[in-house]
């Protein structure tokens, strides 16, 4: 009996490991004039599609990965192959409450990387402008 307790502990045991390191996904779902659309992380691809810019599915690399944070949750990703119509390459979401998320779209690396800088958010030069989109998680 004990042995039989032992072995179902340690194949529950082994399982947690895998659900923490278990890729993120969701549905996320915008609206608004330049937001209405869709968010959809999978294990291998991202999509979003909204009223202005369309990215088909494509792979991607994290670029940050934050979702252990007690507090300002978010990952950020890279797509690999970005559609021609896709104007927002980086994508950065974060967890607002329990449904509600932000997500941001930034055209570029540098757009990304600067975008904690003073002077950057407020530019108005067109190369680093960013899509700020509330959205609701659906799953």
């Amino acid at each position: 009996m004990s042995r039989t307790f032992a072995l179902m502990a340690l194949a529950l045991a082994g399982a947690c490991p895998a659900l923490a390191d278990a890729p993120f996904t969701g549905k996320f779902s915008g609206t608004g004039r330049a937001c209405s659309g869709g968010l959809y992380v999978r294990t291998k691809t991202i999509e979003w599609n909204s009223s202005f810019s369309i990215c088909k599915p494509s792979r991607y690399e994290v670029l940050d990965n934050e979702l252990d944070k007690k507090e300002d949750e978010r990952i950020a990703f890279r797509l690999q192959s970005p559609s021609r119509q896709c104007l927002y390459p980086v994508i950065e979401v974060q967890r607002l409450s329990t449904y509600s998320w932000g997500v941001q779209g930034y055209q570029s690396m540098e757009s990304y990387r600067n975008r904690a800088l003073p002077d950057w958010g407020n530019s108005p030069l067109e190369e680093r402008l960013i899509l700020s989109c509330p959205m609701t998680r659906l799953d």
